[in-house]
């Protein structure tokens, strides 16, 4: 058997993605496709479990012959050929990635794994659209907002939302055009960004949404 590690070097987003971990005993990294994320916690002895997820027969196929040489026994890692809205979870210490789906996908996993997960578990998102209609499910769900931020990478700008299940009449509530993201090192360039890209919206989210943004100070 081959004492080789898996290598995995993170791009810049999910690197960012993955420093929100905690200790966290279960890893799950939904719609993986090349795994990079879960498989960097290879090498962490705190984690019991990495969970590489994905719908595509493909992506599993390929993980599959990338991990089946490598010295892993701890964590263990699970391949699971499934779609995240249907997926069965353990119920505490989960730190569940989901990045690169749009914002209804995202929302529906979401949606579906809170009634199975307690707040020991944390959530952590990047939706590339459909942010601002997830963002109003969002507002609605049991789920409180730990934090967000901006990551500006080969040139394009990415959101990222960390949550937390949570039915307290006290939590942060996820707003709906980012209460947290307008402190950030990138939140000029991105509402500029935003801008070019909402103002010939005519929906009233849009609409909305742009004139928040011109009346941002920084």
């Amino acid at each position: 058997m081959s004492s080789s590690r898996v290598g995995v070097a993170l791009s810049k987003r999910l690197s960012k993605i993955k420093s929100y971990y905690e200790n966290e005993r279960h890893v799950w990294d939904i719609g993986c496709d090349h795994g990079d994320l879960g498989l960097s916690f290879s090498d962490n002895q705190s984690v019991e479990a990495i969970h590489l997820v994905d719908p595509s027969s493909k992506v599993i196929d390929q993980l599959q012959i990338r991990i089946k040489d490598s010295y892993i026994t701890i964590p263990k890692i699970n391949i699971k050929q499934i779609k995240g809205q249907k997926l069965t979870i353990e119920k505490q210490n989960n730190i569940i990635f989901i990045a690169g789906m749009g914002g209804k996908e995202i929302g529906e996993i979401i949606q579906s794994l809170l009634p199975l997960i307690d707040s020991s578990s944390k959530i952590i998102i990047s939706p590339h659209k459909n942010i601002l209609e997830l963002r109003v499910l969002l507002n609605q769900l049991p789920i409180s907002l730990i934090d967000e931020d901006i990551v500006f990478e080969n040139n394009q700008y990415y959101q990222l939302i960390v949550l937390r299940p949570d039915n307290s009449v006290s939590s942060s509530k996820v707003s709906l055009y980012g209460s947290l993201l307008w402190t950030k090192v990138h939140s000029e360039n991105y509402r500029d960004h935003l801008l070019k890209y909402f103002v010939h919206h005519r929906g009233a989210l849009s609409i909305g949404y742009v004139n928040y943004l011109k009346s941002l100070v920084f």
